[in-house]
């Protein structure tokens, strides 16, 4: 019996089947099919690294980008998750497939080249946390600003939702956070992330071209980084 097998597999094997049978290969992935305005829709399946902070944000079509893009983004998560590969990142808001503005909440986004990347956060022991921790739709888990950090909009109310309780169990995952943001501005689809002004010193991106401030009529940028692309 041994021997018949061991025949059958070193005809598999001049034939060039037998690993094949064994261990079939996966099929290859079929590139989105674009939308009739040319966007196609980020990865919700977990084939990347990539997963929306709520399922909304796929069931309501708010994840197209252009496929330049997409392909920017995930080759950006994969380096993240190359680096830390518990790690996978997590986003918001993008654009409609129709690629129409205005794309309401936001001030921008709508024609496909802006999404909303949630930061990275840990446990205060260290523990790094898979997704941001203290929101549903991965907004306003803000990080404040260090004592002595003056305020970049004194006295505008937008800008200045409150900082979260002292009381949280979690804080930034500084290191995951800026390696997000870096992996981003070295990529040359991206024109500019925007960042609040005490992360961008923090993350030592002080005056790096495409790292940019927001303005005082936007909402707060130290819980997620806005994303432009060409």
């Amino acid at each position: 019996m041994r021997a018949a097998v061991a025949l059958a597999c070193l005809l598999f094997v001049a034939l060039d089947t037998c690993a094949s049978a064994s261990a079939p290969l996966p099929p290859p992935k079929r590139p989105p099919t674009p939308s009739p305005a040319g966007l196609v829709p980020l990865p919700c399946d977990g084939s990347e690294p990539l997963r929306p902070a709520h399922g909304t944000y796929c069931l309501t079509d708010r994840h197209y980008v252009t496929p330049q893009t997409r392909d920017a983004i995930v080759r950006a998560a994969r380096a993240v998750h190359k680096a830390y590969p518990d790690t996978v990142v997590t986003f918001m808001d993008a654009s409609w497939p129709s690629g129409k503005k205005p794309f309401p909440p936001h001030l921008s986004h709508g024609d496909g080249r802006q999404i909303d990347l949630a930061l990275f956060y840990e446990s205060k022991d260290g523990r790094r946390l898979p997704k941001p921790p203290g929101s549903i739709n991965g907004y306003e888990d803000f990080e404040p600003r260090p004592a002595g950090e003056p305020d970049p909009c004194p006295g505008r109310w937008k800008h200045r939702r409150p900082d979260p309780p002292t009381t949280r169990t979690w804080r930034l995952d500084e290191a995951r956070s800026e390696l997000l943001t870096r992996t981003l501005i070295k990529e040359k689809a991206v024109r500019r992330v925007l960042i609040e002004p005490h992360l961008e010193k923090r993350f030592g991106l002080w005056g790096n071209a495409k790292a940019r401030f927001q303005g005082c009529y936007a909402a707060r940028h130290d819980d997620h980084l806005h994303v432009d692309f060409n």
